[in-house]
């Protein structure tokens, strides 16, 4: 009911960004809005901090049931390799092989 009437009266709220978080480990995943990429390699500090300010957060809960977009398995260890004045054109081809999350 309180969803209802937040659409009808217009006054949806948008969420906040989450808090940005350590340097995820190896094995979890990080997202962005509703895109998600596991995090396969061991990320530096420069590449979070790239990520970060592109707007990728650790994702809040260990096993999120949200449906979404999923990164190509291999889309952060090709950050990780790609040259940082390069990172940009690259990044822009990965979020075009994104696929729907199964």
């Amino acid at each position: 009911m309180k969803d209802w009437i937040r659409n009808v009266l217009s006054i949806r709220q948008t969420r906040r960004p989450a808090p940005v978080g350590r340097v995820p480990a190896v094995g979890t995943n990080i997202q962005r809005g509703a895109l998600k990429m596991a995090v396969t390699h061991q990320i530096s500090e420069e590449l979070w901090d790239w990520l970060v300010l592109s707007g990728w957060r650790n994702l809040p809960v260990e096993t999120d049931r949200r449906r979404g977009m999923r990164l190509p398995g291999d889309a952060l260890k090709t950050l990780v390799d790609t040259d940082p004045q390069e990172r940009n054109q690259v990044y822009g081809r990965l979020m075009e092989q994104a696929l729907p999350d199964t």
